[in-house]
């Protein structure tokens, strides 16, 4: 497998937020903290790396500002909006990115929803490339593990490569539904509150409901 130029991370994630919406400083700290607490899928970035970012990007011309809200007794809130420039940026960032032996949640999981910018055979392209990478880890794994003698390591190596199938799963299963769908659709970001789920959870019926 050969390795590329190392992604930023930081510009991967603000660039990939924006790409979706136009969004303030403020809100794209949250969000991550958000996923952050609910997923290992994403990472946390600092207040300072994300403002850092996004200074620096404004001045390379990948983002913009879009409006900035004036509230009393309140900072001004600064809202971006990604540029075409910062679009063409991202898009390479994915394409690059793609070529590293995939880390399974820096390099796959994390990167995944900003394919929408990508064109359907580039998407399709990535993907079957990261199952080749995988097919490598699974056999390479497996062969490990056969000379192992049944010990801790052994365990962990074969927990590992359960990882690795269990990706590849969901690869195919992306691949499936991208001949299927809108591609930009299909990799939206959505924002659901606490209280929603709530209110949905209260909706399914007790499966012991009516039994005596």
């Amino acid at each position: 497998m050969k390795h590329s130029t190392p992604i930023k991370i930081s510009e991967l994630l603000i660039l990939g937020l924006l790409s979706h919406r136009p969004l303030s400083g403020y809100e794209i700290f949250r969000f991550m903290e958000n996923k952050a607490d609910s997923s290992g899928s994403w990472l946390r970035l600092n207040k300072t790396t994300v403002y850092n970012t996004l200074s620096r990007m404004k001045a390379m011309g990948h983002i913009r500002l879009m409006e900035r809200i004036e509230e009393q007794n309140k900072p001004p809130k600064i809202i971006y909006e990604i540029t075409n420039e910062g679009k063409e940026q991202l898009r390479q960032i994915l394409l690059i990115s793609s070529e590293n032996p995939p880390g399974i949640f820096v390099n796959f999981y994390l990167d995944l929803p900003f394919y929408h910018i990508l064109e359907k055979d580039e998407i399709a392209h990535i993907l079957k490339h990261r199952v080749a990478q995988l097919e490598i880890l699974i056999e390479a794994s497996a062969l490990y593990s056969a000379t192992m003698p049944d010990s801790l390591m052994k365990i962990l190596i074969d927990s590992q490569t359960e990882i690795f199938r269990s990706v590849r799963t969901s690869i195919f299963h992306i691949l499936e539904r991208i001949d299927n769908n809108e591609t930009p659709e299909f990799f939206k970001i959505g924002e659901i509150s606490d209280e929603k789920i709530f209110r949905s959870m209260k909706t399914v019926q007790d499966p012991r409901r009516g039994q005596s």
